[in-house]
């Protein structure tokens, strides 16, 4: 199943409230263990509209229109069953990580919440220090009522837009239909969209892999841009669409940490020394090590990052580096989320070995790192009397990011920073 469409659902069953601005679509700490896919939550705010409206969506022929402004209304019980109802029809109770929960507040919680629940590890004892929801449900292990409660309590420094089309019900987890030609077109066309296409790897980001009801999402700093990007988009019939608004690439999961001060399961932005030169592992997972005011940390590129770990094999003991990512419990390890080279080392790269001074011939290396030695007379030099000049570096001091396949909902890519 989906969250999102869960939204979508919710939308069609409260049409005797009017919508206050955009259902919310909140993206949560990505590196909690017991995180679902996508660790996103939804929220909705009704009331009483007031003011202009706007179309922010369509289910079948009916168009679903947000009003600006609104008067908040207390719940009712009858409301809070309702939404009960839906969630027991759509939930998918089989699965291990579906815990579902809502909550329904008359007044927002501390946005506070949401910043705990993005950066770090929030329990379900938390929520007993916010105000009392109006109505609230768990099912299973009811952890579904923090990220309800996050969602709710987000309030934006950065927001994104997504607009979510949705297939069919009856081709759901049949393989989608969408022209690869007409996603490239609308990237190139649409400025202000990201993360649509993997130019690298070839590869249509905006559709799941999983059989959810969606059919794609396309993600833009302008909400006005995004149903002219989905017409641009050819594919199967859609059956709804929605618009959300999102803490989508915002880095809004990131927080400056020391190195001596990581802990596990939180997302940072660490400065450092390359202490230990690149190490490419068994599986295809590159490891480097930076070091600031004695201590270390192993930072780790994984395999579906793909080109991007040629920008981690190229680091050397002495480049100054900027690196994004989440800690890891075991491994203890920063998974690089992106990465910003500050200075480049002065490295010398061997041009031959030394040559002998009484014969003037080459001298042969002995062994790793124990030095030379003259065939002829057997005069010894240090591994420093080798003949070095400046190396060429392969990289350059700046920005890098992983292809898009392989970066996370929260991460905002360089083209939001205005780098790339």
């Amino acid at each position: 199943m989906c969250t999102t469409y869960l939204a979508t659902e919710l939308v069609r069953e409260f049409e005797d409230y009017d919508l206050i601005g955009n259902p919310r679509l909140v993206r949560l700490n990505p590196n909690v263990p017991w995180k679902t896919r996508g660790n996103g939550a939804i929220s909705l705010l009704l009331g009483k509209g007031q003011g202009r409206k706007k179309k922010i969506g369509q289910i079948g022929k009916k168009s679903i229109h947000a009003y600006h402004f609104g008067v908040n209304l207390s719940a009712e019980k009858s409301d809070f069953e309702r939404v009960c109802k839906v969630v027991d029809r759509l939930a998918v109770f089989d699965d291990e990580n579906t815990n579902p929960g809502i909550v329904i507040f008359d007044r927002k919680p501390s946005e506070s919440f949401y910043w705990h629940t993005a950066r770090g590890i929030v329990t379900l004892e938390g929520l007993d220090f916010l105000v009392e929801p109006t109505f609230k449900k768990g099912w299973k292990n009811g952890r579904g009522q923090i990220g309800a409660t996050a969602a709710v309590a987000w309030k934006p420094k950065d927001r994104t837009y997504e607009i979510i089309a949705y297939r069919e019900r009856k081709k759901w987890g049949n393989k989608r239909k969408i022209d690869e030609a007409s996603v490239i077109s609308m990237d190139n066309k649409f400025f202000s969209t990201f993360n649509n296409y993997d130019y690298e790897e070839k590869h249509m980001a905006i559709a799941p892999n999983s059989p959810c009801p969606v059919l794609f999402g396309i993600r833009g700093d302008l909400e006005l841009a995004l149903p002219k990007a989905m017409k641009a988009v050819k594919s199967e019939a859609i059956d709804r669409w929605l618009i959300f608004l999102t803490n989508q690439g915002t880095d809004d999961h990131i927080y400056d940490y020391t190195i001596g001060n990581l802990k596990p399961f939180n997302s940072v932005r660490s400065v450092g020394v390359v202490s230990r030169n690149p190490e490419m592992l068994e599986g295809g997972h590159l490891v480097f090590r930076i070091s600031s005011s004695g201590y270390e940390v192993d930072c780790t590129i994984y395999e579906p990052a793909k080109k991007f770990r040629e920008i981690g094999a190229a680091l050397r003991i002495g480049d100054i580096v900027i690196v994004y990512g989440g800690v890891r419990e075991d491994p203890f390890t920063i998974n690089v989320e992106k990465i910003k080279i500050e200075q480049l080392a002065d490295y010398m790269e061997k041009v031959s070995n030394p040559k002998c001074p009484t014969c003037k011939k080459g001298m042969k290396s002995i062994g790793k790192g124990q030095g030379y030695r003259c065939v002829k007379c057997g005069t010894k030099a240090r591994e420093r009397d080798a003949v070095f000049k400046p190396a060429k570096r392969s990289i350059s001091e700046g920005w890098y990011e992983p292809p898009v396949s392989a970066r996370r909902h929260l991460s905002k890519p360089l083209k939001r920073m205005k780098i790339g």
